[in-house]
């Protein structure tokens, strides 16, 4: 499927694009899924005729150059409302998420502090604890039965993926001799996995292994991304993935011991959407968490700026909120809840617990 809308202005500005097939430097369109440029004759006579390619999208290239806003465009408020805030029994909220009755899943991790996971339920003016475990969690998902899919610290003598259930703790996945990074269930029920290999995983060398797996219901492995079509690895450290309506993969990729990293946006080709490190105004952002609006708008928590980023399925930065005008401070992870509220994670001050504020997102990003 191919899409244009050139105009003339553009097309005098835009900088000239060599040809994927026959390296002219006539390229008009980019095929999202094989990640190319191509020009006009190439699109028809070569792309058009690959097996695979009649779901591709093909974008104009002078679309992607209309499709990048100006800086006055970015909009600084994400956050329209404060609905309420809690204080927690734990000092840091590390993992965040929920389900359907105003259940909340907490995970506190920290080095130098126990380890817990809670399940809770918001009230008006409390948190009612329902569950604590004393788990040395890593991290944690549910599946589309509620039930507790979780990994161990790197650690641990052992660390497969567990499920935590009504009947237990039961041994489900063992990626070994990988070791597991992130946990997400899709909409299918499919588990998504961020893997890598055993030993520190910092520094980034040439022969690290970093990888997403998606297993399906069954825990049977059916995709493993590592590398692009050009044989370049797409990750350094994968720590958190969310996906859209389309099964998009967002994910949160640090690059060194410090956390600085970047969002990436991967198909389950391994096509990248799009890599975003931040606008310009910023040195350099910590993704930490990432949560995804029913729109499919992408909503980035950023810990070294304590700062929300909004962006499209594009990757084009949408706003930007520091959440310190909020006096929201420590924020860590965040997650939507089954009434489209967002939930803010936070560490506490010295000896104070965390707190998770629920807040409400600009209507135009969620509907």
């Amino acid at each position: 499927m191919a899409k244009s809308s050139k105009s003339a202005s553009t097309g005098e500005a835009q900088v000239r694009v060599s040809c994927h097939f026959c390296g002219g430097l006539g390229a008009t369109w980019k095929c999202e899924e094989c990640e190319v440029f191509m020009c006009s004759p190439c699109k028809d006579k070569i792309h058009g005729k690959l097996k695979s390619s009649g779901s591709h999208e093909l974008v104009s290239i002078y679309d992607i150059s209309m499709d990048t806003p100006a800086s006055d465009e970015v909009e600084s408020e994400v956050v329209t409302a404060i609905f309420n805030s809690y204080t927690t029994s734990v000092p840091v909220v590390s993992r965040l998420l929920c389900s359907n009755d105003y259940i909340v899943y907490i995970l506190n991790k920290h080095k130098s502090m126990e380890y817990k996971f809670i399940k809770g339920k918001l009230l008006k003016a409390s948190i009612r604890i329902l569950e604590t475990y004393d788990l040395p969690m890593f991290d944690f998902t549910l599946n589309k039965n509620d039930e507790v899919l979780f990994t161990n610290l790197s650690s641990e003598e052992e660390s497969p993926v567990r499920m935590l259930s009504s009947g237990g703790i039961n041994i489900v996945l063992d990626p070994k001799p990988m070791r597991l990074l992130a946990l997400h269930v899709n909409k299918e029920n499919e588990l998504i996995c961020g893997l890598r290999e055993a030993g520190p995983p910092f520094p980034i060398h040439d022969f690290s292994v970093r990888q997403i797996a998606i297993f399906d219901i069954d825990y049977r492995r059916k995709v493993t991304l590592e590398s692009d079509i050009k044989g370049r690895k797409l990750f350094s450290y994968p720590s958190c993935i969310r996906t859209d309506s389309k099964n998009v993969m967002y994910i949160v990729d640090s690059e060194n011991s410090d956390w600085i990293g970047k969002l990436l946006a991967v198909a389950r080709t391994g096509c990248v959407k799009f890599s975003y490190k931040g606008p310009p105004s910023l040195e350099e952002v910590r993704p930490k968490a990432v949560s995804i609006t029913p729109k499919d708008n992408i909503i980035l928590m950023d810990s070294i700026n304590n700062a929300l980023h909004v962006l499209n399925t594009k990757g084009i930065l949408l706003a930007l909120q520091f959440l310190d005008e909020l006096d929201i401070e420590n924020a860590i992870t965040i997650c939507i809840d089954y009434e489209g509220f967002l939930l803010i994670g936070c560490a506490g001050h010295n000896t104070e617990n965390g707190k998770i504020h629920v807040v409400k997102i600009a209507e135009h990003f969620m509907l």
